[in-house]
């Protein structure tokens, strides 16, 4: 192990004093001098024509300041997050799902807000909305977009040759999973301030993951140079995925526009439900041929990704389904497919594993199935099949680095004792049965080929020695700030506590584009590197001259010099003031864009990322077979994670994720009565609380990643993405009997039972 000094040390969370203090300021914590109220009215219906929308009576309202439709919006009336640019920030004749909105409002209270949205007049003709996404997927379905089919686009990934693997198997199985629509939850609801500067410059306050891909979205809306708006990413409360594509910062900021005054929108619960992007439900079919000795030959595996009414995210999410569709497994042969299909039900784009979940459920599930049809236990199988460094996989990548495979499956077998599971008692109850599973994930990280996917960041060193990193990269709680702060402080060699973190804001950051993918360890960690080595070999070179000793052998350490390893009387805070003195440069700006050095097979996969992680997970369960309840009585989650940075942070990434999978497992469902969201707060949307958490065992894998950050991948999406797999294949491990569809609620559960009479001691009497 490298001898560092700050890396793979504890640190605490950046900011995190302010937080715990309640000190941090949030959207809804702004208050500006003569600050209006925003609102947005939304549809009665998901599917309908507009036939009427009269807002004169409101706009006449006392207290009302500004009342904007679609032909109010002086620039471009949609968001952009892909192209085509669909969504409409504000509906001018279609209604397509329940979140469009069709006005907004500002005005000097929130009743007075209210009251202007109630008094708008809105006429509709109901359309036939289309709901089924099989359904939508049928020649002459009706069309949500009359000029585009509902499939909007079919991804065939092809490797090897499906027909020969298939025919090469000994044993074939096919089936179909179901992964349902999943709200983000996060504490903080979308929201966002706007007002106009003294110079004329728009000012977004904005709880955001994008904070200058939305400079662009907001600049366009207005109409005005991208150089007339400013955003600024405050506190941010939780993201997962759901404030990657702009909410509500535009239509603050065009009220801010047409009222000349600060304007707050504060979405309520009930309406960041029903409005904002979610999880895909989708469905999966899975096919897999197998030899009687356990390996794998062909995968045929078809994703149908129900996306909603507009592009968003959902091509890009499905073509990461489709592209790990094929597990963590080598596979000779193999198809894989993913379809975006337009529904008129709740829009979905990006949250937190950004599809690789519901692929991993699915061929995790499928591995179980396998390796009970031959009689194999589900480590070895697993073990048979694992990917390695060098091997080839079905998007044309060949992996670079792929140790942590088969060590975080013999790890998770060692901590979870799998081995000797079978010794313990599986029936503690006549009521109850034990069961065991796991599941093996692989994680792609950053946006993957021919996708920009880069960062910059700035470093300064100040004459007493501290460092100033600004970052774009926006912090939601993942904790990129305190690993980019624990970065610069290693690579200069000043301790950790002396670096200030200026975060997003996009007059004085750069841009370091979203934080998604898992990717701004990686990305702006990089880009801190790059920005620290011209620094480095300046205060070296000045205290090579001061010592008189060759620069060779002398380091940066914690604030001080050392020659061959031993203390000088000289501290980084006497270089910087010497270097200054000397009109020597201690600033400098890092830039850093994904590599791809390794060249794809032809005819391969245009967008296959690079950059891998690994995980398993171990699950251990009681089923009340009386009930359909499931207790989880231990979780062993183990994550390669190359080299960790902070490991209370890294940490605490495992135990979230696992907490998230465990809902997403048993509990989470959005459910959608023709395209009407019935359960749109969180007394009805069930999410895990502390009372659900089982003990929990957590072990980090470390094998650096060759082009990485001091080595260190991503880890803020993968350990959710094995929970769900791990404790459906428990349950079925418990009760014998397949299960193919999450969450298992106890009806699920209990009507999988009653398939099975046998199972139930007093079934049929």
């Amino acid at each position: 192990m490298l001898d560092f000094s700050v890396i793979g040390k504890p640190a605490p969370a950046n900011r995190s004093r302010d937080i715990v203090t309640g000190q941090a300021r949030y959207c809804p914590d702004i208050r500006l001098p003569g600050m209006l109220v925003g609102k947005l009215l939304y549809p009665k219906y998901s599917s309908a024509i507009i036939t009427r929308l009269d807002v004169n009576s409101a706009r006449m309202l006392p207290g009302v300041v500004a009342l904007l439709t679609a032909r109010d919006i002086p620039g471009e009336n949609s968001y952009l997050y892909a192209l085509p640019a669909d969504q409409p920030l504000l509906v001018t004749d279609i209604v397509r799902y329940q979140g469009d909105a069709l006005a907004a409002v500002a005005a000097e209270t929130e009743e007075l807000a209210q009251a202007a949205l109630d008094a708008i007049k809105v006429e509709y003709e109901p359309l036939e909305g289309l709901y089924d996404v099989l359904e939508a997927m049928q020649p002459g379905a009706r069309q949500v977009w009359p000029d585009r089919e509902n499939v909007y686009d079919h991804l065939i990934i092809d490797h090897g040759d499906i027909d020969l693997g298939f025919k090469a198997a000994d044993i074939i199985i096919e089936h179909t999973y179901y992964t349902p629509l999943v709200e983000h939850a996060f504490m903080e609801t979308e929201g966002a301030v706007a007002y106009l500067d003294e110079n004329g410059v728009m000012v977004v306050y904005s709880s955001c993951q994008a904070p200058h891909r939305d400079q662009i979205q907001i600049a366009r809306a207005l109409g005005v140079p991208e150089s007339r708006v400013r955003v600024i990413t405050p506190h941010i409360g939780g993201a997962f995925g759901g404030k990657d594509e702009a909410h509500v910062q535009i239509h603050t900021a065009l009220l801010a526009q047409s009222s000349g005054r600060p304007v707050r929108i504060i979405r309520s619960r009930e309406e960041s439900i029903l409005t904002h992007v979610k999880r895909h439900p989708i469905i999966i079919r899975y096919r897999t041929g197998i030899t009687h000795d356990g390996k794998l030959t062909a995968v045929h595996a078809e994703a149908i990704g129900d996306t909603g009414p507009y592009l968003n995210a959902g091509r890009d999410v499905m073509n990461f389904v489709a592209a790990t569709l094929s597990g963590p497994y080598y596979v000779p042969n193999a198809r894989l497919e993913a379809y975006t299909v337009f529904t008129n039900n709740p829009i979905c784009g990006a949250m937190r594993g950004y599809g690789i979940p519901q692929a991993s459920f699915a061929y995790e599930a499928q591995m179980d199935l396998l390796a009970r049809r031959i009689g194999m236990d589900p480590l070895e199988i697993r073990l048979l099949n694992g990917l390695d460094t060098g091997m080839q996989v079905p998007t044309g990548v060949t992996i670079r680095e792929g140790r942590g495979m088969k060590a975080c499956l013999q790890e998770a077998a060692r901590f979870s004792g799998w081995k000797g599971r079978l010794n313990e008692t599986p029936q503690p109850a006549p009521h109850l049965r034990r069961g065991w599973g796991m599941a093996s994930i692989w994680f792609s990280i950053g946006m993957g080929r021919g996708i920009p996917d880069h960062a910059t960041a700035t470093l300064d060193i100040t004459l007493d020695g501290s460092v100033i990193l600004h970052t774009g990269a926006a912090d939601m709680g993942q904790g990129a700030h305190t690993a980019l702060a624990q970065m610069a402080a290693e690579a200069i060699g000043v301790k950790f506590e002396t670096v200030k973190v200026i975060g997003p804001d996009t007059a004085i950051t750069f841009d370091a584009g979203p934080s998604v993918a898992s990717r701004q360890t990686f990305i702006s960690g990089n880009a801190v590197l790059n920005a620290a080595q011209p620094i480095r070999e300046v205060l070296l070179q000045t205290a090579s001259e001061l010592t008189g000793l060759p620069v060779g052998i002398l380091q940066l350490r914690d604030g001080l010099v050392l020659a061959e390893g031993e203390r000088l009387s000289l501290t980084i805070a006497e270089l910087a003031i010497k270097a200054t003195q000397e009109n020597r440069c201690l600033h400098a700006d890092g830039f850093y864009a994904m590599q791809y050095p390794e060249p794809l097979q032809p005819n391969s996969y245009a967008y296959a990322p690079a950059v891998f992680t690994f995980g398993t997970q171990v699950a251990q369960v009681l089923v009340d077979i009386e009930t359909g309840q499931v207790t989880i009585e231990k979780l062993v989650a183990v994550q390669d994670a190359g080299q960790v940075i902070n490991p209370g942070g890294a940490r605490g990434q495992i135990e979230g994720g696992v907490i998230m999978g465990l809902g997403y497992a048993l509990m989470e469902e959005l459910l959608v009565d023709q395209g009407s969201t019935q359960n749109p707060n969180l007394g009805t949307y069930l999410i895990p609380t502390a009372k659900d958490v089982p003990a929990l065992i957590v072990k980090i894998v470390e094998i650096p990643e060759p082009f990485a950050p001091f080595g260190a991948k991503g880890l803020g999406e993968p350990p959710l993405t094995p929970t769900a797999p791990a404790i459906l294949n428990a349950v079925a491990d418990a009760i014998g009997v397949p299960l193919y569809r999450i969450p298992l609620t106890p009806e699920r559960v209990l009507t999988a039972i009653v398939s099975v009479p046998e199972i139930f001691p007093n079934n049929g009497s």
